[in-house]
C-alpha cells in the first residue's frame, strides 16, 4: 500500500471531481452581485466556454450528476430557450471576450436531435461568439443516442474530439450498474465515430463493477484499442449515496486499485502517456504532450 492509500484511509474512491454544488451551497450575497460585477475584474481573453444538457436516455445506477432522464421533447425545447436566454445575459455581462475551448457535456447532448446540436453551437458563435472551428471543441456522446447525421452535424460545426462512454465491453458488467448496454451497438457507434473523422476520439471505461476482474478490465482496454482511440480514460466506480449502487445493502470489496494498476501498467506498456490518474493519451494523438480539456 502506497503512503497515499494510507493517508486515505479504507479507500480512495470517496469522491466525484465533476459533481455539481447545489445553490444553497453558495453563501448569500448581500446586496446581491450583478453579472457585470462578478466579470468586472476577471481576463475575458481565454475563456472555457461549457454548454450542459442535463438530459440522458436512461440514468446509470452509479450516477448522480444533474441530468433527468427520457425527458418529454417540451421539456428538452424549454431548456434549449432557457439556455438561450442565458447565453444572451452572460454575453452582456462578459462584453468583450475571447474563447479558447468550447465543450458540450452533461447528462448526453446526442440526446438533442440535429435541430437542437445546431442551436447550442449557434449559442456558442452567433450569440457568445466562440468560434468552434478555430479553437478545440469537445462533445460527449452515448452509444443509445448518437448516430451518423448527428456526428456529422457535429463534425461540420468544428467539434473536434467527441469523447463516448463505454464504461465496459462485457455486457454482464455493465448490466450490473443498471445500464442495458449491447456491444455491438458501441462497436458501430464507434466506427461512426472514426469514418465520420474526429481527429480525437475519447473513450471512458469504469473499473471496479460487480463481477469485474483484471482479466476482464484488460479485456475491454483491449477492445477499446480496436478503435485506435487518441484518448482513454479510467473511472473508478464510486458508490454514491442514493444512488442505485448505493442503496444496495452489500460491502463493495475495493478490487479497485488492483484492477486501477493493471489497466495503466498496460497502457503504458502500448505506448499511451499518462496525464493524469484518469487520462492516458496516445502517442499518435495530434495534441500529444499538449494541453488538456475535459468535458
Amino acid at each position: 500500500m502506497t503512503r497515499l492509500e494510507q493517508m486515505l484511509g479504507e479507500t480512495p474512491y470517496v469522491a466525484y471531481l465533476y459533481g455539481y454544488p447545489h445553490k444553497t451551497a453558495y453563501r448569500p450575497f448581500t446586496p446581491a452581485l450583478s453579472l457585470e460585477s462578478v466579470w468586472a475584474e476577471e481576463r475575458r481573453d481565454a475563456l472555457f466556454l461549457y454548454f450542459h444538457v442535463p438530459f440522458c436516455e436512461m440514468r446509470c445506477g452509479f450516477c448522480n450528476l444533474f441530468t433527468a432522464a427520457g425527458p418529454k421533447q417540451d421539456v428538452v425545447d424549454g431548456y434549449l430557450g432557457a439556455l438561450e436566454r442565458e447565453a444572451h445575459r452572460v454575453k452582456a455581462a462578459l462584453g468583450t471576450a475571447s474563447f479558447a475551448r468550447l465543450a458540450v457535456g452533461g447528462g448526453t447532448p446526442t440526446l438533442l436531435d440535429v435541430a437542437g446540436l445546431h442551436r447550442v453551437f449557434d449559442l456558442a458563435e452567433k450569440v457568445l461568439g466562440a468560434d468552434p472551428h478555430h479553437i478545440p471543441v469537445s462533445v460527449e456522446v452515448s452509444p443509445e443516442t448518437v448516430d451518423a447525421e448527428k456526428l456529422r452535424a457535429l463534425r461540420s460545426r468544428g467539434t473536434d474530439r467527441v469523447s463516448i462512454g463505454v464504461q465496459s465491453f462485457i455486457e454482464a458488467e455493465v448490466a450490473a450498474v443498471k445500464r442495458p448496454q449491447q456491444t455491438a451497438q458501441v462497436e458501430a457507434a464507434l466506427d461512426l465515430i472514426r469514418s465520420t473523422g474526429f481527429p480525437t476520439l475519447n473513450l471512458d471505461l469504469i473499473y471496479g463493477m460487480e463481477g469485474q476482474t483484471v482479466e476482464t478490465f484488460l479485456y475491454s482496454i483491449r477492445q477499446a484499442l480496436r478503435f485506435t482511440p487518441e484518448e482513454i480514460y479510467l473511472y473508478p466506480l464510486y458508490v454514491r449515496p442514493l444512488t442505485f449502487l448505493g442503496k444496495k445493502a452489500r460491502a463493495w470489496d475495493d478490487l479497485r486499485i488492483a484492477l486501477y494498476r493493471a489497466g495503466r501498467e498496460f497502457l503504458l506498456a502500448q505506448g499511451f502517456t499518462q496525464v493524469s490518474m484518469r487520462m492516458f493519451r496516445a502517442s499518435h494523438a495530434p495534441n500529444a504532450g499538449g494541453p488538456v480539456y475535459r468535458c
